[in-house]
């Protein structure tokens, strides 16, 4: 023993130095892509669950009619995403430093290095690539003259911009959010009258909102309601009769004269059921008459509308528009 630990003392090489290894990152999660979303800038939000809506049979004639299968196919080879079994999806309109962005969240059951290539596959100029960490990268370019954006946060999400600075825009600004900065600035439905909408309408497979104030044409529609409202909301979902159940609230101070609006907002949606825009969408047909109701700081109504009628006005109102969304 005594020779061994003198042998070992004298000439022996040392046992190697195992150096520690970093603690890998955590993978990013996701629970609310909401919360990707800043409140600086928002115009109009739309939140949907299209996995949701897509898997009500009785309904998915009346979506195809909206955006057709070949359509949704077509999103899916240049994107890597199929909406169909997308089980959320935002879009939203910001005023950005450099004109309006466009924004769209996904949360995709793809690899999102294939959802990636596939964003790098559509650019035609100035591409740029940044990875902040394993999990979450960021490219930038131009498809034709417009500035585009991506972000693969995550496992399972993708962030889409359209125009707007890319620089500061929504889409970085939702990488920030992800990673845990910008932990004072204000989400998307932070805003009380936006929060108090969305708690209003609840959950629904279909909602957008509009935060105020209202100015110009806006500030006159719905009979100059919307000239003291802070927000509108709208919340689409499927009723027991196998028809739409739109919910409509408009936010503001409406302490003493809740009633007085209401009936100002039922009154808006005659103008507009009965006008030619209205009769295309089939408003003036509805299954069941509105309801109006009123609280002290929002007013809001109630109606079931016909989804064949329904469906047929929005693909004919909204094609170009849809598709502009969807290239």
């Amino acid at each position: 023993m005594a020779l061994a630990s003198a042998a070992t003392g004298c000439g022996a090489p040392p046992p190697p130095v195992t150096k520690p290894e970093g603690k890998p990152e955590p993978p990013l999660a996701v629970p609310s892509l909401e919360a990707l979303l800043p409140l600086a800038g928002l115009r109009w939000i739309v939140l949907a669950n299209p996995r949701e809506i897509t898997s009500i049979p009785w309904l998915v004639p009346f979506v195809a009619t909206v955006i057709p299968e070949a359509r949704f196919d077509r999103f899916a080879r240049g994107t890597a995403v199929d909406l169909r079994r997308t089980p959320e999806a935002i879009i939203a309109s910001y005023t950005t430093s450099e004109g309006d962005a466009l924004v769209e969240l996904v949360r995709h059951v793809s690899d999102p290095r294939t959802v990636e290539r596939a964003f790098r596959d559509r650019l035609s100029a100035g591409a740029t690539r940044a990875v902040d960490r394993h999990d979450l990268v960021r490219v930038s370019g131009k498809i034709g003259r417009s500035p585009h954006a991506f972000a693969a946060i995550g496992a399972d999400v993708a962030c889409f911009q359209q125009a707007g600075s890319l620089a500061r825009g929504p889409c970085r600004i939702a990488t920030l959010f992800a990673r845990g900065a910008l932990a004072r600035a204000a989400r998307a439905l932070d805003e009380p009258s936006l929060r108090a909408l969305a708690e209003r309408l609840g959950p629904a497979p279909a909602r957008a909102f509009a935060l105020g104030p209202f100015e110009g044409e806006l500030a006159r529609g719905a009979r100059g309601l919307l000239a003291a409202a802070t927000a509108i909301g709208a919340a689409a979902r499927p009723s027991a009769r196998e028809g739409i159940l739109l919910s409509v609230a408009v936010a503001g101070d409406f302490s003493r004269t809740g009633e007085a609006a209401s009936e100002e907002l039922a009154a808006a949606w005659r103008d507009l059921a009965e006008g030619s825009f209205g009769h295309l969408l089939g408003l003036d047909a509805p299954v069941t008459a509105p309801l109006s109701t009123h609280a002290p700081d929002a007013v809001a109504f109630m109606v079931e509308l016909d989804p064949r009628k329904l469906a047929k006005g929005l693909a004919d109102a909204t094609s170009s528009e849809i598709d502009q969304i969807m290239r």
